[in-house]
């Protein structure tokens, strides 16, 4: 992309802002103090989740199912970090070099985390983030299945991820 196009673009997304009103329209610095303000409250605690996008099932599904699992990490009083949520509204996954784009930013959002969660079967994508979590020595942990499922499904999920991920961890 050349420099004309980025200013192009940096123009228009500038415009965009501007109509949708101030609440939108924060410079670096308004951002970067209202960061600083949150940093001074209590710290909380990130969980990177991990869930299947684009492999298995189809895309919306699996983003609602993110939303949900997102939701469950916020109940805990934690900050979950899901790359594949926002990126998807930005990035094409269908396109290579995007989807290498956005699974390089998951990786670097993945090393402020304290735990890696994963919360349904691991797809390939989800195979690159358990590595990186075990090799940066973040605990990878498996969601509670009995929050998601009922009893005998819970049982079953948990059952298929645990081999899946013995798979991954010893392949």
């Amino acid at each position: 992309m050349t420099t004309e196009t980025m200013r192009e673009l940096g123009q228009a997304a500038e415009e965009l802002l501007k109509e949708r009103g101030p609440k939108y329209n924060m410079s670096n610095h308004e951002a970067e103090e209202k960061l600083r303000e949150l940093q001074k409250e209590e710290s909380m605690e990130k969980v990177y989740v991990c869930s299947q996008y684009g492999s298995r099932g189809d895309k919306a599904t699996n983003l609602e199912l993110a939303k949900f699992f997102c939701m469950l990490v916020i109940e805990e009083g934690k900050i979950p970090i899901c790359p594949h949520l926002f990126y998807s509204q930005v990035l094409n996954d269908d396109v290579e070099s995007q989807r290498a784009a956005g699974m390089r930013i998951g990786l670097d959002l993945l090393k402020d985390c304290m735990e890696l969660r994963i919360f349904t079967g691991i797809s390939e994508g989800m195979k690159g983030e358990i590595l990186k979590a075990r090799e940066w020595g973040i605990p990878i942990t498996i969601a509670n299945m009995a929050v998601i499922y009922s009893e005998d499904q819970a049982y079953y999920e948990e059952q298929e991820i645990v081999k899946e991920l013995r798979e991954v961890l010893n392949g």
